[in-house]
């Protein structure tokens, strides 16, 4: 171990001395060599820089372009000669808003403008100047002429801490932008809602020069009327509600869109149009879809028994209110005039279906109410069972039918004199006096008025229906008078039913059965005995079944089909006339 030590302490040889010096030598030399050629090479740069003429700044023009010069802001470039043909342009950043209720637009950009004054001409870098162009920042910008340019249509305008920027060029060309932010008033055309497609227009014009003074077009238009050049052009741009530019390609990659050009009053103005159509999603999704799935809640109230009141009065009642607050939220956001929007009319015609819903409930409640009334009727007549079978027989047994008997029971007139004993005589009377009593036959059978007015009420209706005065009612007449009584069949089931009565009777039935007929007191016992019969397998051909629905379940039954119908023949007949809605 000590050997080891030993030995690195050791003397190096003299040859690596030797090599540390040339090392430093050349490092020394190779900085003193870096040195004196940049020395050299500033030396030659500035002896042989050539020199510009005029002013070598900004500053420096307005100095001596502007101020030396008498240079007069005031006055347009050719004065008193040709007019001042001004380019404009508006470069779109974004859509800020649309106001559809009050139909204003609000945008963001730069308002491009191009002109000549020859008098702030200067020297190029190649008639020996010092720069190309003169960059004239904020307010710098305002000590040379500038065209009096406004905006025709606009609602208002906000250029308070925006940036303007102006270059002047060797010949006098002037290019101004401006970053702007104002709104517009549009002229949307709403009635194809919520397929709307709009046009923006941003009209620009000289407020104090007229065309002989001065000219307004589009960049790299022409001067007159007409569409031309590229008065309006914007980024890719992406809007949550409108779909901006021609087509959806325009919105990914931008667009260019010319200006059209027309003289008012002597006036030029340019009209710097982008195109604007809404993305319907949001409508179709909250209101239209909405509209139709609360007009099958109201169309499934046609399902329901209609004897369930509240769960169809709900179903009728609730959607109504619901397409009223979906109806006031449209519009919130869009103008109440009289304009005729494709979303209003579908709205107002889904309401006018809801609405008839409601009405129709109340029409079935009518019609339940007089069905009510007739099963009151027919239930009387049952509950007066005994009277009538009593009543019946009595006919037959004095071989007489029994609407005779029923005559004979009735009232009778009497003079006050010719009242028999059994009568009560009225006070204060005359003899000659006529009153109505009970009938010989009525008293000797002890039958009451109150036991008959339901047999009265059977022999209105039979008689109603017996327009031949045959004494007979055939199996179609039966059904018809049935139906006052709240029973309702079809004819080849009214007419099995009195076959079938009338062998239960003993009597026999024609081959044909539709010729079978029933007298009056026939009629009568088939009304108590009904309930008996109803079981007989009826058909169910179409005709049947509506000859055996109540007038309640034909008017749900209607329903059904009319409202599912007109709502189709609705969606057809809307979607034909989309088109129609649009402003020519």
């Amino acid at each position: 171990g000590i050997e080891h030590r030993r030995s690195s302490l050791r003397v190096q040889p003299p040859q690596s001395a030797m090599l540390r010096a040339v090392s430093v030598a050349t490092l020394l030399w190779g900085t003193a060599f870096t040195c004196v050629t940049h020395v050299v090479a500033q030396t030659c740069t500035t002896q042989f820089k050539p020199k510009c003429t005029g002013p070598a700044s900004p500053r420096e023009y307005i100095q001596q372009v502007l101020k030396d010069k008498g240079y007069d802001s005031t006055e347009r470039p050719s004065c008193g000669g040709a007019p001042t043909v001004v380019q404009v342009q508006f470069r779109l950043t974004q859509v800020n808003d649309i106001y559809q209720k009050d139909g204003v637009i609000s945008v963001s950009g730069y308002m491009r403008s191009w002109w000549k004054d020859e008098r702030l001409a200067f020297n190029g870098t190649k008639t020996g100047g010092c720069f190309d162009e003169v960059v004239l920042m904020g307010a710098d910008g305002a000590n040379i002429w500038l065209p009096d340019l406004y905006i025709k249509n606009a609602v208002s305008k906000n250029v308070d801490g925006f940036a303007t920027l102006t270059n002047v060029y060797p010949d006098g060309s002037i290019w101004r932008s401006e970053q702007t932010a104002f709104a517009i008033k549009g002229e949307l055309d709403l009635g194809p809602l919520p397929y709307d497609e709009h046009i923006g227009r941003v009209v620009m014009s000289s407020f104090g020069y007229d065309a002989t003074q001065l000219r307004i077009k589009a960049k790299g238009g022409t001067v007159g009327p007409g569409s031309s050049g590229v008065g309006l052009t914007a980024p890719a741009m992406n809007h949550s509600v409108w779909t901006l530019g021609p087509d959806a390609a325009a919105e990914a990659e931008g667009f260019e869109t010319p200006a059209k050009n027309e003289v008012r009053d002597g006036v030029d103005y340019a009209s710097l149009i982008f195109d604007f159509k809404r993305k319907p999603k949001f409508f179709f999704d909250q209101v239209i879809i909405p509209c139709i799935l609360f007009l099958l809640v109201a169309y499934m109230q046609f399902w329901v028994d209609r004897k369930v009141a509240p769960a169809r009065a709900f179903l009728a009642v609730i959607p109504v209110l619901i397409m009223r607050t979906l109806s006031n939220s449209v519009y919130k956001s869009l103008p109440e005039g009289g304009q005729k929007m494709w979303l209003a009319d579908v709205m107002s015609t889904f309401t006018v279906w809801t609405i008839s819903g409601a009405l129709h409930l109340g029409l079935v409640e009518a019609l339940l109410m007089q069905e009510k009334s007739r099963e009151a009727k027919r239930k009387g007549l049952e509950a007066h069972e005994k009277f009538a079978q009593e009543l019946i027989q009595s006919a037959r047994d004095a071989n007489k039918t029994l609407l005779k008997l029923v005559g004979e029971c009735e009232a009778i007139e009497k003079t006050v004199q010719a009242l028999p004993d059994r009568a009560r005589k009225p006070l204060e009377s005359k003899p000659e006096d006529k009153v109505r009593i009970m009938s010989d036959e009525a008293v000797s059978r002890k039958v009451e008025e109150h036991d008959m007015l339901f047999i009265y009420y059977a022999m209105d209706i039979f008689n109603m229906f017996d327009k031949n005065g045959s004494g007979a009612l055939s199996a179609s007449e039966i059904r018809h008078a049935n139906t006052h009584f709240n029973i309702y069949l079809s004819t080849a089931h009214t007419t099995k039913i009195v076959c079938m009565f009338l062998r239960d009777q003993g009597f026999t039935t024609p081959k044909d059965e539709t010729a079978a007929e029933l007298q009056f007191w026939q009629f009568c016992q088939l009304l108590i005995d009904m309930d008996k019969y109803l079981l007989a397998e009826p058909s169910f051909s179409l005709r049947d079944m509506w000859e055996s629905s109540s007038p309640s379940e034909r008017a749900d039954m209607l329903a059904r089909v009319v409202v599912i119908v007109g709502i189709v023949i609705c969606f057809i007949v809307f979607d034909l006339c989309l088109p129609m809605y649009k402003q020519s």
